[in-house]
């Protein structure tokens, strides 16, 4: 193909991956501006070096380059607990490949759609998951289960630091009970009702940081309004 060809298309790529690159830089993403411009191109050049070839397969190059973004963005997934992030991300790194390969065969107007849904994808419809998430937040509830070891001459700083915690971020105290373990040692067993699990998190690790608290362990379930009738008084 002649070189104005090339020039046109490489920079109308360049161009689409910036638009992406700006959006995932403006929200601090791990991979921003130049990354995805750089999967842009590169997957511009990958597939537009088959016209170079006398004889090619040109799907088993824009393959290869879906297995390779596959990789790259597996990378960019990180787990930490019960969280998932990076998936955006990496999801977005292979809409920019896909929009590389698509300059570099010549659909232009195709390219240009996949940028503008892409784009709309990562801003409006963000706003849209988070007002959903927000909804669905009021249908459902964590039950968390908190058992504390401690000393027992401690019991009450515990207690007391304990129900101040619940009380002021809103936690639903169910019931408190006691259990002597050993001597002059004791476990508090706790059942909470709470929307918020990073709640809970933070209250697990002050109660652990108390003097003569010698162990702490807490697990949690789902519960919908329908399986606790108290849940829809909260609203």
């Amino acid at each position: 193909m002649e070189l104005k060809v090339f020039v046109v298309r490489i920079v109308l790529c360049l161009l689409l991956s910036i638009i992406i690159g700006v959006e995932r830089q403006y929200r601090h993403g791990s991979v921003g501006l130049r990354t995805n411009v750089l999967v842009g191109i590169g997957s511009f050049m990958f597939n537009y070096a088959t016209y170079g070839f006398i004889s090619h397969d040109q799907s088993r190059i824009a393959a290869s380059i879906v297995s390779g973004i596959g990789f790259l963005g597996a990378g960019m997934i990180i787990r930490n607990g019960n969280k998932i992030k990076g998936l955006n991300t990496a999801a977005t790194l292979w809409c920019v490949a896909s929009i590389g390969l698509l300059t570099s065969i010549g659909m232009i107007w195709e390219a240009v759609i996949g940028t503008f849904l892409v784009v709309f994808s990562n801003v409006l419809l963000r706003l849209v998951s988070i007002f959903i998430m927000d909804k669905v937040k009021k249908w459902y509830r964590e039950k968390c289960i908190i058992q504390i070891s401690c000393q027992s001459d401690i019991e009450i700083v515990v207690r007391s630091s304990f129900s101040n915690y619940v009380e002021k971020n809103g936690i639903r105290l169910v019931h408190l009970e006691k259990h002597e373990i050993a001597k002059e040692q004791i476990k508090l067993k706790a059942e909470i009702i709470t929307s918020r699990v990073d709640v809970v998190e933070s209250l697990v690790k002050n109660i652990s940081a108390e003097p003569g608290v010698t162990s702490i362990s807490w697990k949690h379930t789902k519960i919908y309004q329908s399986d606790n009738e108290d849940a829809s008084s909260d609203e």
